[in-house]
């Protein structure tokens, strides 16, 4: 009796964690169609995303110290972190890239490409996290790589190999984010320090909160010199707040909650469906409608990444 009323306790918890994922990768997935139907410059809607992203982690970041009892100068020994800034500039060159990319190729082929991300991390873990990269994950590299040359190739013709290129930047920055922190997490629990763990917990969204003040400050010149005016103004500025708040914000806070409900395996593949809804709403919202050779070489990404996700729950 007590063992059927644990598991159908932890069948619950799992299953409010997989909605907790799909409600974050859901909202994730409105980036694209947002970046494409605000009316402003590109360096300024990356600004302005940035900035309200920035308001809304700052209340939740100090929540979170208040609730754990770590006090401001958690922030203060990870603000002295070399590789949280780093960290920080990763997050600022991911979010950046991407608002660049979608307006320059489709948003299909922004968020294809930047999903190649967790494929770097898998590669790259072993010479910078002393992780073994196994034949799989190899494997996946190339399908992955194999993805993106048919998301190229399908748009070559189109004018589009400019905000390709930029996704691939953006790419870069999404597998620098996680790599980073990892690595700074080995150094600081290496200390055995009570209060290194403590930072240790909070460096994730202090990176993610100084990377969104680096990205707004990037884009102050362009906002500067094209502020958003005319009609179109408050509807721009409610879809940046959204953006901001709802798409970058609040899936952060899910997520985090979710993770600890689920298996790895499970947040890894529910995760999998951003890349799927993305290019959805931006062909209901404004019918762009990426080619045939871009949506094959998404589906090769996302299932590569997919693999990749179980692979590494496996090996845990």
């Amino acid at each position: 009796m007590l063992r059927a009323m644990k598991s159908e306790q932890a069948s619950r918890t799992r299953g409010r964690g997989a909605l907790l994922v799909v409600a974050a990768a859901t909202l994730w997935s409105t980036g694209g169609v947002g970046v494409k139907v605000a009316v402003a410059e590109p360096l300024v809607i990356a600004g302005l995303r940035s900035a309200f992203a920035l308001a809304f982690m700052a209340v939740v970041l100090t929540i979170g110290l208040r609730k754990s009892g770590a006090g401001v100068g958690v922030v203060t020994t990870l603000l002295r972190r070399p590789l949280v800034w780093a960290a920080a500039a990763s997050y600022a060159l991911m979010v950046v890239c991407f608002v660049l990319a979608v307006r320059r190729t489709t948003a299909a082929n922004a968020i294809f490409i930047q999903y190649t991300g967790p494929i770097y991390v898998a590669l790259l873990g072993g010479p910078l996290l002393g992780e073994r990269v196994s034949r799989r994950d190899l494997f996946v590299v190339a399908a992955s790589v194999v993805g993106m040359a048919l998301t190229f190739g399908g748009e070559l013709g189109g004018g589009r190999a400019a905000g390709n290129a930029l996704a691939v930047l953006s790419s870069f920055g999404f597998a620098g984010l996680p790599l980073l922190l990892r690595l700074d997490q080995k150094r600081l629990l290496a200390t055995e320090e009570p209060a290194a763990s403590r930072a240790a917990g909070h460096a994730p969204l202090v990176a993610m909160t100084l990377g969104n003040a680096v990205a707004a400050a990037v884009a102050l010149p362009a906002l500067l010199a094209h502020p958003v005016t005319g009609e179109t103004a408050p509807r721009t500025y409610l879809v940046l707040v959204a953006l901001g708040v709802l798409q970058i914000g609040l899936p952060y806070v899910l997520y985090a909650s979710a993770v600890r409900k689920l298996r790895a395996l499970e947040s890894s593949l529910l995760a999998t469906i951003e890349p799927v809804l993305s290019p959805v709403w931006v062909v209901l919202a404004t019918g762009e409608r990426p080619s045939a050779l871009a949506v094959a070489g998404g589906a090769v990404i996302v299932l590569a990444v997919a693999a990749q996700g179980v692979a590494a729950a496996r090996r845990a």
